[in-house]
């Protein structure tokens, strides 16, 4: 069946996806009829129709040759099926670097009060106010530096990429997996833990050292981890070298994960940005090794490709990560490919687990971004919210403002109600002063859901890790709930984008798309605009708000500089309504336009 808002198309031809597919060749995999995008970013909803024939042996030949030359020269190839057992951390490249935080300069905004005037008849001839700043935006330089393999054809500096490791306490139950399979799922392999068994030996962990795919530029540095579930593991915002995903020290498993097959039950809470597939719970692929390759971008970038190993026979996930050259964010575009003969049921439900800030822990005061008016109660713990599958209001329930995590009593699992269909989401920790958001690109992705494992009190940290930090997730799924299925036709695929990033230096977030987030945060007589740009920009910003003329301000900012200003409100202006704000570039266009209701004082 189609899904609303997904069209078919006839399938491009990518060779990075080809090279997916025909690594799967030389395991003597038939190869699938499926051609997977991974082309240059573009905002994408398509259900892909696969193609009546294999690649030809021409063709096969050729991406066969590319392997083996990555191979020889030392470059990421892609994983074979057998490269690494489950839950193993398998062959590491003689590369060690060091991953410390970049230096760099803090976030910084420039400051000015600008008063805002009732409206008024203007005078013939009067000009609109203007307020000039004297921020400048930051040149991108050329990276590089040693253990760094710079992306050639770059158009305004360049995103590096580098194979390397990391070494985390580890807690032994790899040798305590077994493989066994979910017949419900096609057959789809599970690796279930002897829970008995496990706890039997009082384990303990120990260093291991696993393979993290680093991605750089700018503005950002993503690590991604493809021995355990391919997950990005971290986000570091260079500007105040904060990691904004929650990043767990040490590797442990916990009692949760998907309620079948008995023992499947193991997510390991390591932290970072995980995909969770083929069912809900975090899946059964989060602590598998997944294959990966990696691109050169025309603009630059560079995109680095996971891809899980049940293929090519058999449903299976792909994910690119892509890190534009002069972006503070990155894209991710999930596909999710179904090479059998009948259709296919399935869940997806990405899993960021976030700690913004320096503490690599949630804080009582950190704020839910979820711009909804309700949600449905998935599971919770806190005795004052609905049962589970009953609707509440959203932020103010029970006279408790629940975008506060201090104010949740308990762990308590959130579902954006209807759903999430194109509506950006996140969080922001005011005393950081940093948070992270997630920005659709189009509405094929419905689901939206917040879980935190406590708030003011709640589940014990020593169930996930062993020091005491704690986390929110956000979840990002195809379907609303988790009590729903995505069906795909045989021989298809579904693909979209989403962008990420992390802000700083604004106080909090209204509102975000690709281009920029901005805040509205009232006070008794003033209200502070902040606009943080996920490149730098300048031109002239207009707001508009209700009861008050126009004001248009000259402005430049980056996301080490953002945009903030204090707006003195006048008698008339109105304590809330529609707010309009646009910013017309140097160049007469229009970059970013946003309207909505706001509280203004």
């Amino acid at each position: 069946m189609m899904h609303p808002g997904e069209t078919r198309r006839p399938p491009r031809s990518c060779p990075v996806s080809l090279l997916i597919l025909l690594v799967f060749a030389l395991a003597g995999c038939t190869l699938p009829s499926v051609t997977v995008q991974t082309v240059a970013p573009v905002a994408s909803a398509t259900e892909v129709r696969a193609p009546d024939a294999a690649p030809s042996p021409a063709t096969t030949a050729a991406v066969v040759a590319t392997v083996a030359t990555d191979a020889d020269t030392g470059a990421t190839a892609a994983a074979t099926p057998d490269e690494t057992p489950a839950g193993g951390a398998g062959p590491l490249p003689k590369e060690d670097l060091a991953l410390e935080p970049t230096a760099g300069p803090a976030a910084t905004a420039t400051r000015e009060s600008v008063v805002v005037k009732p409206t008024r008849t203007p005078a013939p001839g009067s000009a609109t106010p203007t307020a000039e700043t004297a921020t400048a935006a930051t040149a991108v330089p050329t990276p590089g530096g040693a253990g760094s393999e710079v992306i050639p054809a770059a158009q305004h500096g360049a995103t590096t990429y580098r194979v390397t490791e990391i070494t985390l306490p580890t807690y032994p139950y790899a040798s305590l997996l077994a493989r066994t399979t979910d017949p419900d799922r096609a057959g789809y392999p599970v690796f279930i833990l002897d829970r008995e068994a496990y706890e039997a030996a009082n384990p303990q962990p120990a260093p291991q050292s696993y393979r993290l795919l680093v991605l750089e530029n700018h503005y950002l540095r993503l690590g991604i981890l493809p021995d355990l579930g391919g997950r990005i593991y971290e986000c570091v915002f260079k500007p105040t070298g904060a990691n904004e995903f929650y990043s767990n020290p040490v590797i442990k498993p916990t009692g949760w994960g998907p309620p079948a097959p008995a023992g499947a039950s193991w997510w390991v809470a390591a932290g970072g940005l995980e995909w969770g597939f083929p069912v809900e719970e975090h899946g059964y692929e989060f602590g598998t090794a997944w294959g990966f390759d990696h691109a050169a971008q025309p603009d630059g970038g560079v995109m680095i490709t996971v891809f899980t190993k049940t293929g090519p026979q058999a449903p299976y996930a792909v994910v690119d990560v892509i890190l534009p050259p002069d972006k503070a964010y990155f894209i991710i575009r999930p596909h999710i490919v179904n090479p059998l003969g009948a259709p296919f049921r399935f869940k997806w439900w990405s899993n960021a687990m976030l700690a913004p800030g320096p503490a690599n822990s949630a804080s009582a005061d950190l704020r839910i971004i979820l711009p909804v008016n309700e949600v449905t109660v998935h599971s919770t713990g806190d005795t004052g919210l609905p049962g589970s599958g009953r609707g509440m209001s959203w932020p103010v329930y029970g006279g408790r403002d629940l975008s506060r995590l201090g104010a949740w009593q308990n762990y308590a699992g959130l579902f954006a109600r209807p759903d999430g269909a194109g509506r950006f989401a996140g969080v922001y920790d005011p005393g950081a002063d940093e948070g992270m958001v997630r920005v659709p690109a189009g509405k094929v992705a419905k689901g939206l859901k917040v879980f935190a494992p406590r708030g003011a009190d709640g589940l014990d940290p020593a169930l996930w890790t062993d020091d005491g930090s704690t986390y929110i997730e956000l979840h990002s799924g195809l379907t609303a709930t988790f009590d729903d299925w995505y069906e795909l036709e045989p021989g298809n695929a579904v693909t979209w984008d989403e962008y990420w990033y992390p802000v700083a230096g604004i106080g909090g977030v209204t509102f975000a798309d690709e281009t920029a987030a901005v805040s509205l945060l009232p006070r008794s007589n003033s209200l502070q605009l902040g606009m943080f740009p996920t490149t730098a920009l300048s031109g002239k910003l207009t707001i508009s708000l209700p009861g008050a003329d126009p004001l248009t301000l000259d402005a430049q900012m980056s996301p080490e500089q953002p945009f903030v200003r204090e707006l003195l409100l006048g008698e008339g202006v109105a304590s809330q309504g529609q707010v309009a704000i646009s910013l017309v570039d140097r160049g007469g266009a229009t970059v970013f336009e946003w309207q909505g209701a706001a509280q203004l004082r």
